[in-house]
């Protein structure tokens, strides 16, 4: 009977084939593999010699064991062959770069020096000239003979001038120009915070002094900055902080 059936699907596939030549379409290689692989599979359906079966559960799970066996060590070896992750890449780089810790520096401190006969010109690079403190006194107004250019100070506040005795070259004038020396003052009361020495146009300002020193003689020049409303007898320390183009100091004036 299947012998039969089977010469039956010969014979129709032969009369399609010369009857409907002309209107066979065009097969691609992919639809003809797959017209083969069906002749194929009823060929062997219908043959007597071929046991067509579906595959048990047993069955199934014993291929899927064996090909679960040939696929581990192909794992096992990709595992063993895993890259460095990134952590392990930085945490090797950070130790080769690493290096011992230089010590750190010491931090330069300015050196506090006492008055005496300290000369400031000197300390600040200024030629030609001595400049020595002299006092200081507190007012609310600077020059108080309220003749030309004065300063005075804000409500409830306090003007700080400090004097200083300018004295230049014992046999000759000095043509004095402090003004380009570019200096820069700030004093600290109490040792409690520092305060801005102030820029004014006092003829007799000591950042701005431009005048001649008489050979010989002695210039007052001052240094004055606002200050909270304090009393001389307040003022327990005071320190002068100066630098000028390329030097600097810090002195304590009491």
């Amino acid at each position: 009977m299947k012998k039969g059936k089977v010469l039956g699907l010969f014979a129709m596939s032969a009369m399609l084939l010369t009857g409907c030549i002309d209107a066979m379409p065009e097969l691609t290689a992919e639809q003809s593999d797959i017209v083969a692989e069906y002749a194929a599979g009823l060929l062997l359906k219908y043959s007597s010699n071929y046991n067509y079966k579906i595959a048990d559960e047993e069955e199934v799970l014993a291929a899927l064991a064996a090909r679960q066996e040939s696929i581990e060590p192909e794992t096992e070896s990709e595992e063993g062959t895993e890259p460095e992750t990134d952590s392990e890449q930085t945490e090797d780089v950070t130790n080769q770069d690493a290096s011992p810790l230089e010590p750190e520096t010491e931090t330069e401190v300015e050196q506090i020096q006492f008055v005496a006969d300290l000369d400031f010109a000197a300390e600040l690079g200024i030629d030609d000239l001595i400049i020595r403190y002299q006092s200081f006194e507190i007012c609310s107004s600077y020059p108080g003979d309220n003749t030309g250019f004065s300063v005075d100070a804000a409500q409830d506040k306090k003007l700080l001038v400090m004097h200083f005795d300018m004295e230049g070259l014992p046999e000759e004038d000095v043509d004095c120009n402090l003004f380009d020396y570019d200096i820069k003052m700030r004093v600290n009361i109490n040792d409690t915070g520092s305060t801005s020495v102030l820029s004014t146009l006092i003829p007799n300002d000591l950042g701005t002094y431009m005048d001649v020193v008489p050979a010989g003689e002695i210039v007052d020049v001052v240094a004055v900055a606002e200050i909270e409303d304090l009393t001389a007898e307040e003022i327990q320390t005071l320190t002068l902080h100066a630098v000028s183009k390329n030097q600097s100091c810090s002195v304590r004036l009491k």
